[in-house]
């Protein structure tokens, strides 16, 4: 019986000492996550901005879409990485014991990019849209009648002026112009035989006058031929009409055998055929339908109290479907209105030198008809302007920082503002990049034409950054091949990939990063590193160095590069490998 006590006190014992040490764990993993969280929550609202400016665009857009729960636990991972990538002094703004230069060259200037405050002319412009038309367009028609042989044009073609459309059957058509050639040859037959007979009794009317002394005269018979010597030159004028008349008709068949054959009258391309080969045609039948599209003008109807913005003569600045503009002079003006619209049609000549594109009957055209007068101001571009509840500020770039400056804005034009006050001449303002600014805060100016440098003004800051916010130096980068390389990954991606990573969490991520690396190394220790090793010597490469295989990637079409992500090693060698022949 004491036996069985002792054995249940010590079973007592040993339960209350393993719920001690089960309680134990549960503190210490509640002061833990208790830790972690006044971490979070204990980071100044410096902290915060520099964490959130050391993003890149694309992860401070998921950033502004995110919770407030997931904003917390975004800025205990940054937290983490900072503390452990050389302690907390490089996640707070202070930097340490620099005091406030550490600050400036912990925090990565921003990067932005400049425009400039100038003096221009104000120049309204109300837009009407026009369209192309063609001078010329007409149903090429038939003069005669007959049956359809050939047509030599297909929809689309050009032709030139002169050039044969289409052929009639000419058969009847040469057998009346033979026909009419005879009855030629038959009138001036007659005509001369007229002629013949007007010499033969005129020549018998002189015998008879020479005999008028003698005897033998006989005064009837002299007046007999004289009525015969009118009587042919009558038929002499008889026949001359009827060869003139046979030469009429001979001419006018050898007009239709002529008209069979239909010609373009001027240059353009054929747009409709109205008739095919063996139709029969009455004259005035449409063959097909031509359009010169090499002299267009535009047509706009213009508002009646526009029209002084459009007088005849003026060059004024048209707008094509591309977005290139070029110049057109108003030629007329139509003295018709519109009863319901109040408009009128304005009639252009444009300039067609300056572009290449074709242009075709019917394309829109928007011109920029002036209004009002013009006059000089002083501009700012339109993304210079940040609204605030205070105002409009604009950000004043010099040596290397930024200032905010109160700001009147007048008119809009042209992608601009009027600056009515606040601004001076030649100024430098943020017009990218300033969502964010702070009075004071140093930037980076992004250079025109390459990859942003350092900032303005001189310092350090950017060249130990890696000329990018954010930036890590080599080893330090978390993930594999560091920012360079993921960055390049994510260039790689096709729409719908790059869609399906953004949306991913940050584990996901990392192993989706960890495979794209292992997929491009090959299993290799070099593609991590080609910065170090030269590039890729092995594995999917084909023997390219990273900077090709990442220029012919980026070559490729969105199809193109989803079936090369979804290629084994091999295949990417092999192709790696076409692709490098074929350009060399």
């Amino acid at each position: 019986m004491g036996i069985s006590i002792q054995k249940s006190k010590g079973q007592t014992f040993d339960q209350f000492k393993l719920a001690g040490v089960i309680s134990v764990f549960a503190l210490l993993l509640i002061s833990f996550v208790t830790i972690d969280t006044l971490q979070a929550q204990g980071l100044s609202h410096d902290q915060r901005r520099a964490i959130i400016q050391s993003l890149s665009d694309e992860e401070r857009q998921k950033f502004f879409g995110m919770s407030q729960e997931d904003k917390q636990k975004f800025f205990q991972e940054r937290a983490k990485k900072s503390s452990g990538s050389g302690g907390q002094s490089a996640a707070r703004p202070g930097g340490g014991p620099g005091g406030s230069g550490g600050r400036r060259r912990g925090r990565p200037p921003t990067l932005v990019e400049l425009g400039d405050v100038i003096r221009e002319p104000l120049v309204q412009t109300f837009l009407i849209t026009g369209r192309f038309v063609a001078s010329q367009k007409s149903a090429i028609a038939a003069r005669i009648k007959g049956s359809v042989r050939k047509i030599l044009v297909q929809i689309g073609d050009r032709v030139k002026a002169g050039q044969i459309l289409a052929e009639l059957d000419t058969d009847r058509l040469k057998l009346e112009a033979d026909l009419r050639s005879a009855d030629v040859l038959a009138a001036r037959a007659k005509w001369k035989t007229a002629r013949a007979q007007v010499g033969l009794v005129s020549q018998e009317l002189k015998r008879l006058e020479r005999l008028r002394k003698s005897a033998a005269f006989s005064q009837a018979r002299f007046e007999d031929k004289k009525q015969e010597v009118v009587k042919a030159k009558s038929a002499v004028d008889e026949t001359a009409a009827a060869l003139k008349r046979a030469r009429a008709q001979r001419d006018l068949a050898r007009i239709d055998l002529k008209d069979a054959t239909i010609r373009a009258p001027y240059p353009g391309a054929i747009l409709v055929r109205h008739v095919s080969p063996g139709a029969y045609i009455s004259a005035g039948s449409p063959i097909v339908t031509l359009m010169d599209d090499e002299s267009l003008e535009i047509e706009a109807d213009v508002p009646s109290i526009r029209l002084s913005g459009v007088p005849e003569g003026r060059v004024i600045d048209i707008q094509l479907d591309n977005n290139t503009k070029i110049k057109a002079a108003v030629r007329a003006i139509i003295p018709d209105e519109n009863p319901l619209a109040r408009t009128r049609a304005v009639r252009l000549v444009p300039d067609l030198s300056s572009t290449k594109s074709k242009l075709v009957a019917n394309q829109s055209a928007v011109l920029e008809v002036l209004q009002g007068d013009t006059h000089t101001v002083i501009a700012v571009p339109k993304d210079a302007i940040v609204n605030r509840q205070s105002g409009k500020i604009v950000y004043v770039f010099q040596n290397g920082t930024v200032r905010p400056s109160n700001v009147d804005i007048g008119e809009s034009f042209s992608g601009k503002f009027e600056v009515l006050s606040g601004l001076r001449l030649g100024q430098k303002v943020v017009v990218k990049g300033n969502e964010l600014l702070r009075p004071g805060q140093r930037v980076r100016v992004k250079r025109s034409g390459g990859p942003p440098g350092g900032f303005s003004g001189g310092g350090p800051s950017a060249s130990r950054s890696g000329g990018r916010p954010g930036g890590q130096q080599g080893g330090q980068s978390s993930g594999p091949g560091g920012n360079s390389n993921r960055r390049a990954l994510i260039q790689s991606l096709s729409p719908e990939e790059r869609q399906k990573f953004f949306a991913m969490n940050q584990e996901e991520k990392r192993a989706f990063f960890q495979s794209r690396s292992k997929a491009t190394s090959g299993g290799g220790a070099a593609a991590s590193s080609p910065q170090r090793s030269g590039g890729n010597r092995g594995g999917a490469g084909g023997g390219l160095p990273r900077e090709k295989r990442r220029a012919i990637i980026q070559s490729l079409s969105p199809e193109e590069r989803q079936k090369f992500f979804s290629m084994s090693p091999e295949e990417k060698q092999k192709f790696f490998r076409v692709k490098a022949g074929s350009a060399s």
